[in-house]
């Protein structure tokens, strides 16, 4: 197999200075993909654009008629509409990215199998480890880089409505508030953690696109489900009563997200950073050892 230059060259870089070259290799390699996302990103920036200066006709809307009558009316700009309009950017934005990365990450981790591009960097100076660690870094950065606009966006609408009280009341509002943020961020490297290993464990790109999301989902929903973020965050461990015994297995959605509603209910304003960081924390512990997972098993399957 004669691979193309670009390959060719970073494979041949010497080890102490190749960290550079594969990256470049892997950038060259990713645009298209990149390029694609880059533009469901801008559409969905957009939407969230445009939606935050809908925010100026609620308030004038409810200085017209009144609080209550904002909140329990019927209007094209009420707090029912406003909020809707807000979840459906919640959903765009708070799970999507991460089975998007995951499904991406599979497919190119096992593409690196079936081309056998794996045979010819077992040819050269740089160790497989290298070439996908390095790959997978790159991957994960790119993807971040994608969501981070997308977070900072739909966090500055949702925290300009809560503050100015513009959304219904309950667990839309508390939803709408507390799922989106650097945890969103951790659900992305998530996903491209368990692409990585559903890739070399199953080397088979349609089966890697098809398991890399739903074992993403299923750590998501164990994560939530355990309430193991009461052990990272204890201050609001006090706050929670009880599971909410309706759902699937106790557990609600906000779109294809897992969540726990009686915990999100319980969260006040000022818990958001605690509780967003202890989440964040424990979703890279597990990205993390999904990625000890398949270093592992690329070692077994090159030795």
């Amino acid at each position: 197999m004669s691979p193309s230059p670009a390959i060719a060259s970073a494979l041949k870089s010497p080890l102490p200075g190749g960290r550079l070259p594969l990256v470049r290799t892997a950038l060259r390699q990713y645009w298209i993909s990149f390029a694609i996302l880059l533009l469901l990103a801008a559409r969905i920036g957009a939407d969230l654009i445009y939606h935050y200066d809908g925010w100026t006709d609620a308030v004038a809307l409810r200085a017209h008629v009144g609080s209550h009558a904002y909140h329990f009316g019927r209007y094209v700009d009420d707090a029912h509409n406003k909020t809707a309009k807000l979840m459906s950017d919640n959903s765009s934005i708070v799970f999507r990215p991460a089975l998007c990365s995951a499904a991406l990450a599979g497919l190119l981790t096992a593409l690196e199998w079936e081309s056998r591009r794996v045979t010819l960097v077992l040819t050269q100076s740089v160790t497989p480890r290298r070439w996908f660690t390095t790959r997978w870094a790159t991957l994960a950065a790119l993807l971040v880089l994608l969501t981070l606009p997308l977070v900072v966006l739909y966090q500055r609408s949702a925290i300009h409505a809560y503050r100015l009280d513009l959304l219904v009341h309950g667990v839309d509002q508390q939803t709408a508030y507390f799922t989106v943020g650097p945890v969103t961020l951790a659900y992305v490297v998530l996903g491209v953690a368990a692409g990585a290993w559903t890739g070399t464990v199953l080397r088979r790109s349609w089966l890697a696109v098809v398991a890399a999301p739903a074992l993403t989902w299923l750590l998501a929903a164990l994560l939530v489900r355990s309430r193991a973020v009461l052990l990272a965050d204890p201050w609001i461990f006090s706050k929670v009563h009880g599971f909410h015994l309706g759902g699937v297995l106790g557990l609600q959605f906000d779109d294809l997200l897992p969540q726990d509603s009686y915990l999100i209910n319980s969260l006040d304003t000022g818990d958001y950073w605690g509780y967003q960081i202890a989440s964040s924390v424990l979703v890279l512990a597990v990205a993390a050892l999904l990625v000890h997972r398949a270093l592992r098993t690329l070692r077994r399957r090159v030795a």
